[in-house]
């Protein structure tokens, strides 16, 4: 009723002309701004989502922390972060760059542009009045329609402005439903689914012979808990030493210690530089029990924590390929001969090749992550390995293929596990003999 009172109020004081004049500009102004109209509830849904991968970028990289830490993968796990970080902060700009011009439309069309056309309105109905202007009560009607006729104007363009502004703000809470929509779904599929380093560093010594060499090190846990004391072994090249004892007593925090994880507290402490090198690799290498598996392709698992284009650097340095092929198609084809050491080929077809990107540690089984660990041992052929029961959820067979592989790459391993079949693979065994941190090295007869 107000729409048709309105209406006729309006042809009462501007005729026919004025109630096209002004219901065209409306409708014209509409559909401009609407066609202007960036589509905020997908700009929206890929905020959230930009956000929520950040996120969950942040929380699992808190979860691996020591996995990423033993691989010397901080650098890469930054680039990968801040990778991530740029995105969003770009897609953020964008978005409020499109809030900020949309806006400016906005205020123009609804806001500006209207006195425009109560003015044109207004001087239309003065020119259509038949009234003697000269008279009082004349002025006075002419006076009161003109206020009506602004104010009316003016409210009818808020109004049109405000159901603007509530579309725009449906879109924007559409993104975020579109979100939850997803994470529900996801939820259905998956129900239906079934210390400081500084004072220690002065007790590590960097060795040019590559030897690992342990000296009166008491090894002690950041809560001030004694497991190893007055531990002393040398590991030198080709004599690998296995490390024994029940679970709890101290194997991988000798590990933990050697990567620098935690501090060593007396002693002395000589081994190779770790640092990882595009054209020479790395001294030490560590896999543990349930290998890392970082954002990425199946390619980036093998040859982490190194990207794509320090890979195939590292394959100019060390391998000769066909002249014709290209670098990344040498490398493809080398970490192909490796999948097939460690009879892992299937995962190219079953995944869908090289570039495929999955949540693999939830797709690769326990057995399959441990090998594709040795997979990315073999790429990296460092002097040492640090094995910690990295091959427990394999087979035996498996386990002493994979470790006559290594040998005959010429790599010295370190091992952490409990299975008697690994021990002619060693020269020297390290086990605990009592509870008091006592260790024992004794040598392993061929």
């Amino acid at each position: 009723m107000s729409f048709l009172r309105f209406t006729w109020r309006m042809k009462l004081l501007t005729g026919r002309r004025g109630i096209a004049i002004l219901y065209a500009y409306m409708l014209l102004g509409l559909g401009f701004l609407r066609s202007v109209t960036p589509d905020f509830g997908d700009l929206a849904s890929r905020e959230q989502q930009l956000e929520g991968t950040f996120r969950y970028m942040h929380e699992r990289l808190r979860t691996h922390a020591e996995s990423v830490a033993f691989f010397g993968g901080g650098a890469r796990e930054k680039q990968m972060v801040e990778f991530k970080f740029n995105e969003l902060l770009h897609h953020s700009s964008l978005l409020l760059k499109k809030k900020w011009l949309f806006g400016i439309v906005d205020d123009f069309i609804t806001k500006q542009l209207p006195h425009n056309v109560t003015w044109g309105l207004s001087l239309l109905y003065a020119m259509e009045h038949k009234g003697d202007r000269a008279l009082t009560s004349t002025q006075g009607e002419l006076a009161h329609a003109l206020r009506f006729l602004a104010s009316v104007v003016s409210q009818s363009f808020l109004a049109f402005g405000d159901i603007l502004e509530l579309h725009r703000k449906f879109l924007e809470l559409s993104g975020g439903i579109n979100r939850i929509s997803e994470l529900d779904e996801l939820l259905d599929a998956s129900q239906y689914e079934g210390p400081s380093t500084t004072s220690s560093s002065k007790l590590v010594d960097s060795q040019s012979d590559g030897i690992i060499s342990f000296s009166k090190v008491d090894i002690v846990t950041p809560v001030q808990k004694l497991l190893a004391r007055q531990l002393s072994c040398d590991i030198a090249p080709g004599k690998s030493l296995l490390v024994t004892g029940p679970n709890g007593s101290g194997k991988s925090s000798v590990f933990r210690v050697l990567r620098g994880l935690w501090p060593l507290v007396s002693g002395r402490l000589a081994m190779p530089p770790q640092q990882f090198d595009s054209g020479s690799g790395c001294g030490i290498f560590y896999v543990t029990q349930r290998p890392y598996t970082c954002l990425g392709t199946l390619r980036d698992q093998i040859i982490y924590p190194l990207s794509c284009d320090e890979a195939e650097k590292r394959i100019i340095h060390t391998l000769e390929g066909d002249e014709s092929a290209t670098t990344s198609d040498i490398l493809d084809q080398h970490l192909t001969h490796i999948l097939v050491n460690v009879k892992l080929l299937y995962l190219l077809e079953r995944e869908g090749g090289w570039d495929a990107s999955q949540n693999w540690g939830d797709i690769l089984s326990l057995g399959e992550q441990q090998r594709l660990g040795m997979a990315r041992l073999f790429f990296h052929k460092p002097q040492y390995a640090i094995l910690d029961e990295c091959t427990n959820a394999t087979s035996v067979d498996v386990e002493e293929h994979l470790y006559r592989l290594a040998k005959g790459m010429g790599i010295t391993f370190i091992t952490s596990s409990q299975r008697p079949a690994l021990i002619p693979f060693h020269s020297m065994e390290l086990r605990l003999i009592d509870g008091e941190g006592k260790w024992e090295l004794r040598s392993i007869k061929q």
